[in-house]
């Protein structure tokens, strides 16, 4: 196995984050349930498509500190780790906002995989050659298909749609809904360690 895997609603948790932002901003009185989708939908119908590209500078810039790492991804990690199963990440990001001037938004990204030890040998154990941030989605697809990723981990079932999308990789959609018959949907990753390593622990124990 080779596995890919898609950075942020994936591996960085922006719920509380954008629930703070649409109060704090005034956009939003009270924070609906259903996490950061229901506060998208919610700036949107409120504001339009502009309020919401603004809190995505901020979320994604000079708040990206505030971000969480996902329940269950250092369990996952951990697992590839023990079984010497190579992960890289592979994020559709571009390198400013278009809605407002702002930070580096990789920069931002990698300072924060640095304080979640992210490339320390006793920590999650990446190299920051193994994180690939691809200015379009159809780009990403290409590079997921360059790097031969036998699996692909994603919250977007747009990405798998994606013409240059390999068709021999595993596509696994991390909780969401709306992917076609092509797509594992896992709820979690503590879903997805177990589809993905349970049988190759007991092989190995």
């Amino acid at each position: 196995m080779f596995i890919g895997i898609d950075f942020d609603n994936t591996i960085a948790r922006y719920d509380d984050l954008f629930a703070r932002l649409a109060l704090e901003s005034g956009y939003l009185e009270t924070v609906p349930p259903g996490g950061k989708t229901a506060v998208r939908d919610a700036v949107r119908q409120r504001h339009g498509d502009g309020a919401w590209q603004l809190m995505q500078a901020e979320a994604y810039g000079s708040r990206m500190a505030e971000a969480e790492l996902m329940p269950g991804f250092l369990g996952f990690v951990g697992s590839a780790r023990r079984l010497g199963v190579p992960l890289v990440v592979v994020s559709h990001k571009s390198v400013f906002s278009n809605a407002v001037p702002g930070p580096n938004l990789r920069y931002a990204a990698l300072a924060w995989m640095r304080a979640k030890r992210f490339f320390d040998p006793g920590g999650l154990g990446f190299h920051v050659d193994d994180i690939y941030f691809e200015g379009t989605r159809a780009e990403k697809a290409a590079r997921i298909s360059e790097l031969g990723c036998t699996h692909f981990i994603d919250d977007l079932p747009e990405v798998f749609a994606e013409k240059s999308f390999p068709a021999e990789t595993v596509r696994i959609l991390l909780g969401a809904t709306g992917g076609d018959g092509n797509d594992t949907v896992m709820a979690d990753w503590f879903e997805i360690r177990d589809f993905m390593f349970t049988d190759l622990e007991r092989a190995v124990a």
